[in-house]
């Protein structure tokens, strides 16, 4: 996990769009409030976003928006749920301790989250966490996106793998 402070750190196109965006919404010394947050104002990064509520005393996360491209990647629609309800695959992430360190300390985070695809091929994607406010102060939800360049590729390589292996002992 690294906290962000320019652009130039972001190897995603699509995280540093996202940054720009949230950056562009910032107050001076503050955090944009969920009300400047417009997604149709970003809708190629539709698919990849979550909009999350933030709940202090336990700190819990509630997704609010889950995109539609991490609905159709993990396959489960999880709007509505808490992240501490829902199984991760492969116990993937460090994911409420990233939206921890961005709420309290008001700042974006990125990581870079493996998942294993099969016993032999282990994908990377990266995860941005941008905090937001109801009031301009208190960090009390966030927006992220989940970016699957990565993973795409990998996809790609194991389903030739499988497609191969598939066909061997075809007799084609």
């Amino acid at each position: 996990m690294k906290r962000i402070t320019h652009e130039d750190e972001i190897e995603s196109a699509a995280i540093r769009a996202l940054f720009r965006y949230w950056q562009s919404k910032c107050p001076e010394g503050g955090i944009p409030r969920r009300a400047d947050i417009d997604p149709v104002e970003i809708p190629r990064l539709m698919p990849n976003l979550l909009i999350v509520d933030i709940e202090y005393g336990p700190f819990r996360v509630k997704y609010r928006l889950v995109g539609t491209r991490i609905v159709e990647m993990t396959g489960f629609e999880f709007t509505g749920k808490y992240l501490d309800e829902i199984a991760l695959p492969n116990f993937e992430g460090p994911f409420e301790e990233c939206y921890q360190v961005a709420c309290e300390t008001k700042s974006p985070v990125i990581t870079r989250i493996k998942w294993s695809l099969s016993p032999d091929i282990v994908a990377e994607y990266d995860v941005c966490f941008l905090p937001l406010s109801d009031d301009g102060k208190t960090a009390n939800m966030a927006l992220s996106l989940e970016c699957y360049e990565n993973i795409e590729r990998d996809f790609t390589l194991l389903a030739g793998r499988v497609y191969k292996a598939g066909t061997e002992g075809s007799g084609n």
